[in-house]
């Protein structure tokens, strides 16, 4: 049945409830959250004799362009460019700073038509002052890991969901931050001309930071750092037919004009000893990331490290239900998400090895993510002259085990959708072991090697279908050597290997990468499938860096696939030609 629409108003007492803890976590390059061993809280004692001693200083300017372009020759009969182009410029001191940025994205490299556009869709001025900060314009923030807010820009996927609006971050007490945020996501280009998009809604949020350490001597003496949050978000939508049925039974649905998300997180550390904890709720948002059901949303997250000399550990587990937000209930894929699900599974940045990534799934999955490093001491049996490093990281992630209320999903709009048990595990999403093994030989050479192991759900992550593979099976085998020539030349070489029997058969892949220090780089590398289609990949390139200038020159075709970061993925189509890249910050 049709859920009552929740009203914000019988919620906003909550907002001043909201503890929070953890400063803003950060996802590194395998796509884990890392909590900070020191608080981020600023003090209001430091807030105060930092604006109270400071005064007031010249502005400095900033300047930074990015530019990337693409000399198409696919078509023999029809050359074309295109080319995304970002200039971002920056005043400042002490005290105030502002920022514009220009793009062009008028003809948008492949992959990225939905960016297109040009105009100057980011403009900010912040000001600084004792506790207190205040944005007006365009910003990014994020609370805690962002399970329920956060905004960023990544250019390489063509997202940037920023809010325009308005931002205050007050420090009033020692080892207390609050945060209030109010405005409207960015959505490509669909605002030129005007502050605010009228068709669109906006959003409300609060984040409150408490550093139990501060106001304990003996914890700060102890290493002791422990710290509890919460926050709350809030979007606003305006109401829009839909309906469900056909005939006598069609019905309209009866929106929710206000959503809620929450969440709640404690972190806690102590020495090499790091534990986080954070919890998310969603009220009933039906969206067509869902297929407008009326379920409310749920995720928990949980992450503990240890870490000494030579060693660590990392464990973690993750579990998400019906958890997409956005803006926009009838967005999809990228755009418009107001919180973020990090993936617990590892960001690989070898050709080979990223061929399959890990989409995160918000709309239900367990994940699970578990990783050991340890370094042979040097001069022992397994360590050798210059020592060993050995690093083992396994994932695992799979559905939840849901029973749905109909089998036609026609007939699921309107309705809770689904039941599931909290504990219940379903079809298996994805799983990747990897086995890396760091060492140098000599003064002048070390290499590393790398063994992967993947199973890769090619129908959910992919919505293959037909007489496609449902699971694709993966062997993939990395060696990377680098090698000291002389005291200014490096030459690096990569070797890669992928065996499966599904999807189009073997790859093989080879790079070789000649550095002059301290401006010159040239590489060329070939990835050739000797499966079912027999294509090679070859790309030549030559890179130039000349004191804050970085130019890039390539040739070559790159192959269609996936593109991701940090759990999150665009498809992305195959290209040849002549890439040019510039980029400066001054």
């Amino acid at each position: 049945m049709i859920r009552k629409t929740i009203l914000l108003s019988a919620l906003l007492p909550l907002a001043s409830l909201a503890l929070t803890a953890q400063p803003d976590s950060t996802t590194t390059e395998s796509g884990r959250i890392l909590t900070s061993l020191k608080s981020s809280t600023t003090t209001l004692s430091q807030a105060k004799s930092a604006n109270e001693d400071e005064k007031w200083q010249p502005m400095r300017a900033n300047f930074s362009i990015q530019s990337d372009m693409l000399f198409s020759t696919e078509d023999k009969t029809k050359n074309t460019w295109f080319g995304n182009s970002y200039i971002m410029g920056i005043l400042k001191n002490n005290y105030l700073e502002m920022g514009v940025r220009f793009e062009e994205l008028y003809k948008p490299l492949p992959g990225h038509e939905p960016e297109m556009g040009r105009g100057v869709p980011h403009l900010y001025v912040k000001g600084k002052y004792r506790w207190s900060e205040l944005t007006l314009g365009d910003f990014y923030d994020q609370f805690g890991s962002g399970m329920v807010f956060r905004t960023y820009e990544e250019r390489n996927l063509g997202i940037d969901n920023a809010v325009r609006g308005g931002r205050v971050v007050i420090t009033p007490f020692d080892g207390v931050r609050l945060k209030a945020i109010a405005g409207q996501q960015r959505n490509y280009f669909d605002r030129m001309g005007k502050v605010f998009n009228p068709d669109r809604g906006y959003l409300l949020g609060t984040d409150l930071e408490l550093n139990v350490e501060r106001w304990s001597a003996a914890m700060r003496n102890n290493d002791y750092h422990l710290s509890f949050g919460g926050s709350f978000v809030s979007k606003h939508e305006a109401d829009e037919d839909i309906y469900v049925g056909v005939g006598d039974d069609r019905k309209r649905l009866n929106l929710p004009l206000n959503v809620p998300i929450m969440g709640l997180r404690t972190n806690f550390q102590k020495g090499g000893l790091a534990l986080f904890a954070e919890y998310g709720y969603k009220y009933n948002d039906p969206s067509a990331d869902n297929g407008y059901i009326y379920r409310d949303g749920q995720a928990a997250l949980l992450s503990a490290s240890y870490s000494k000399r030579g060693m660590s550990v990392l464990l973690q587990a993750k579990r998400c239900d019906n958890f997409a937000f956005r803006s926009q209930r009838s967005a999809l894929l990228t755009p418009l998400m107001i919180n973020y699900m990090p993936a617990f599974t590892q960001a690989h940045t070898y050709s080979l090895a990223a061929i399959y990534p890990y989409a995160t799934q918000p709309q239900g999955e367990w994940a699970f993510q578990g990783e050991f490093r340890y370094n042979f001491a040097r001069r022992t049996a397994l360590g050798g002259k210059y020592g060993t490093g050995l690093r083992i990281n396994v994932s695992h992630v799979r559905g939840l085990d849901k029973k749905m209320l109909h089998d036609d999903p026609e007939l699921l709009m309107g309705t809770d959708g689904y039941t599931s048990s909290f504990f219940g595990m379903g079809d298996l999403y994805y799983s990747d072991i990897d086995v890396e093994i760091t060492k140098k030989v000599s003064s002048t050479f070390n290499f590393t090697f790398t063994y992967l192991n993947q199973i890769y759900n090619n129908k959910v992550l992919h919505g293959a279908s037909g007489e496609k593979p449902e699971k694709i099976y993966a062997n993939i085998f990395v060696y990377d050597g680098k090698y000291r020539l002389s005291n200014k030349v490096a030459l690096r070489t990569e070797l890669q290997y992928l065996h499966t029997k599904q999807d189009q058969g073997d790859w093989v892949y080879g790079m070789a990468e000649l550095s002059i220090l301290p401006s010159l780089m040239l590489s060329f590398s070939e990835q050739y499938n000797i499966g079912e289609t027999k294509k090679h990949y070859m790309m030549g390139s030559v890179t130039y860096t000349h004191g804050a200038h970085r130019v890039s020159l390539s040739a070559g075709k790159t192959r269609a696939g996936m593109n991701c970061s940090g759990g999150v993925c665009r498809v992305v189509p195959e290209t040849q030609g002549f890439y040019l890249s510039y980029s400066t910050n001054l």
